[in-house]
């Protein structure tokens, strides 16, 4: 089919290249598929046009049977029990969460069934009790005993010197191979849209900048800190894979209301469950309770959480990655993320919040938690949102989320 002006495309049509703006960036990456709410982004933007893949037609835009829609339907109403549908940007996010679940359907892919705790869990005891003291003491209990990569303290050391260089950062951070390879596979991904490859640390921190390289690698290196969880408790892909979901959605958001720090933004995301992991390592049996309470309630993990331990994941996770030292915004950005009223006037909390509930209504859940969390009213109105943007950023995040799990995970084998 090949170029064609921005009035001849239609909903269906799928990009042949990555669409490029004025600058070079990258608005739409090969392989999407064009919506009506993508085409009128389009149109405003001033893009003259796109290259169109002949004869290719994605099969979740072409008409979908009706009975696959009711399915899907009621399959994904599941998730919103514990929402206001009447919401805007909830109705918005209902609408995309059934057209993708109809989609998947419709090539042949099943609903998988909820996936509930090991019959092993439920016999493991926890190692921190009420008694030992507060909150505060659980974390610290886990930061020192926490067996954290050396290079996360070596960018630390970096990052806190007064006289540091962006050389010095690229050097601490080129000596670790791993770190080296994920960071650059990242950077190279859609994800980041650059118009030329990136092959070096040092190159990738001139045109990102220090700063923002080396909030990447210190979530990078926190994902490393909890490889020791019983696999019967959690399943660790899943989790991060619900992470980095929730970390594309608050980037494409944070772009979307014209919010700077997409880095911090994405680390955030990557991070923003932290304190869960917490939770399952030091407080298994009680882990479990929360989430057959959640099951038994039809109530999101986090409020389960609060009402079977006494405080939600959000918390922890503040309170270690301020132990981290991570930025203060981050830390606050976390802990506010499904309260982010507690943070007034914080657009990255609203940010957060919004991203995570968009990535479980539109199933990329965290493990043991299908449940899509409340959403704040004030937080969307901080943050005013067209909620025709929700759907094209859900079809925006989806290849997104697909290369960003692939950087860091091998592929799964059927």
């Amino acid at each position: 089919m090949g170029r064609l002006s921005v009035d001849a495309l239609e909903p269906g049509m799928v990009l042949a290249s990555d669409l490029l703006g004025s600058d070079g960036k990258m608005l739409l990456p090969k392989g999407m598929t064009l919506t009506d709410s993508l085409i009128s982004s389009l149109r405003k933007r001033g893009v003259p046009g796109a290259d169109i893949d002949e004869g290719v037609e994605d099969a979740g835009a072409a008409e979908i049977d009706e009975v696959l829609l009711k399915e899907s339907a009621a399959h994904v109403a599941r998730r919103f029990l514990a929402g206001d549908l009447s919401h805007p940007a909830l109705a918005a996010l209902f609408e995309a969460a059934v057209m993708l679940q109809a989609r998947a359907l419709a090539a042949g892919e099943p609903i998988l069934p909820d996936v509930a705790p090991n019959p092993r869990a439920e016999s493991m005891g926890d190692l921190f009790f009420r008694a030992e003291g507060g909150v505060e003491d659980l974390v610290d209990s886990e930061v020192k005993l926490a067996s954290f990569p050396d290079i996360y303290f070596k960018i630390r050391q970096v990052l806190d010197s007064p006289v540091s260089s962006a050389a010095q950062v690229a050097d601490v951070i080129g000596k670790d191979t791993s770190l080296t390879a994920k960071l650059l596979k990242l950077v190279n991904s859609p994800f980041y849209g650059l118009p030329h490859r990136v092959d070096s640390i040092s190159r990738a921190v001139m045109v990102l900048g220090s700063q923002e390289v080396s909030t990447l690698a210190l979530g990078i290196s926190a994902m490393n800190a909890f490889k020791d969880i019983p696999p019967e408790l959690i399943n660790m892909r899943t989790f991060w894979e619900h992470s980095m979901a929730v970390g594309v959605y608050a980037r494409l958001l944070g772009a979307a209301v014209a919010q700077n720090g997409s880095e911090r933004l994405f680390v955030a995301g990557v991070l923003h469950d932290i304190g869960r992991l917490v939770i399952f390592k030091k407080l298994p049996h009680a882990a479990v309770e929360a989430i057959y309470y959640a099951k038994a309630n039809m109530t999101p993990l986090c409020l389960a959480e609060t009402e079977v331990l006494g405080f939600s994941h959000p918390l922890i996770g503040g309170l270690l990655l301020k132990a981290w030292k991570f930025p203060e915004a981050l830390v606050a950005t976390v802990s506010c993320h499904h309260t982010p009223s507690a943070c007034p006037g914080d657009v990255e909390a609203a940010i957060l919040h919004l991203a995570d509930i968009m990535a479980v209504a539109l199933g990329h859940t965290p493990p043991a938690s299908v449940m899509v969390p409340p959403l704040e009213p004030a937080a969307w109105d901080v943050l005013r949102l067209d909620p025709a943007r929700l759907g094209e950023l859900a079809e925006q995040g989806q290849s997104q989320i697909d290369d960003i799990v692939g950087a860091f995970f091998p592929a799964r084998k059927n």
